[in-house]
């Protein structure tokens, strides 16, 4: 997991593809003019010590938004982001996302889903996290209650999951 960053302070989550791609939302560098603010910091748990020997930055030299990305509805939510090669060892506390098969659907209904990031961990906070948050999820039916009741009905653009009983 890394840490998308505008002027050195955490913005986003982003998800490592390869050593020198990244996939985060889009609404996360949307609006952005100078990409020159935005660096990935990758090789920590902790947000605020930057100190470690596995930590890497790097700039972000391309930002690639979705061509469909729309920031009223918040469709086609996705970006990708390109910086100069990250090192990966066995000691970098880096990892490649698993990305799906090809026709293979990750959301099948009922699947467990690990949800990973910086994210605030209180209703209502603006503030994220210091450390590293991971939460499993259970993917819903688009036509379940809890899909229904928050909008998402559309499987082609949005998933829904989340825990039944709530809270996290």
């Amino acid at each position: 997991m890394l840490s998308l960053q505008r002027s050195f302070s955490h913005t986003c989550s982003a998800s490592l593809l390869t050593s020198e791609y990244a996939v985060t939302a889009a609404h996360c560098v949307y609006g952005v003019i100078d990409i020159s603010i935005l660096s990935i910091l990758a090789g920590t748990n902790y947000l605020y010590n930057t100190s470690i020997t596995t930590i890497q930055r790097r700039a972000v030299t391309m930002v690639t938004i979705h061509p469909d990305f729309n920031p009223v509805t918040i469709t086609n939510d996705i970006a990708i982001l390109e910086f100069a090669p990250l090192t990966i060892t066995s000691n970098s506390k880096l990892a490649f996302i698993c990305l799906p098969e090809q026709n293979q659907d990750p959301f099948q209904t009922n699947s467990n889903l690990v949800a990973i990031g910086w994210g605030t961990t209180l209703q209502w906070s603006k503030t994220p996290s210091s450390y590293l948050q991971q939460v499993t999820v259970q993917a819903f039916s688009s036509t379940s209650t809890q899909c229904q009741r928050s909008g998402i009905t559309n499987t082609t653009l949005s998933f829904c999951a989340g825990i039944i009983g709530g809270g996290k």
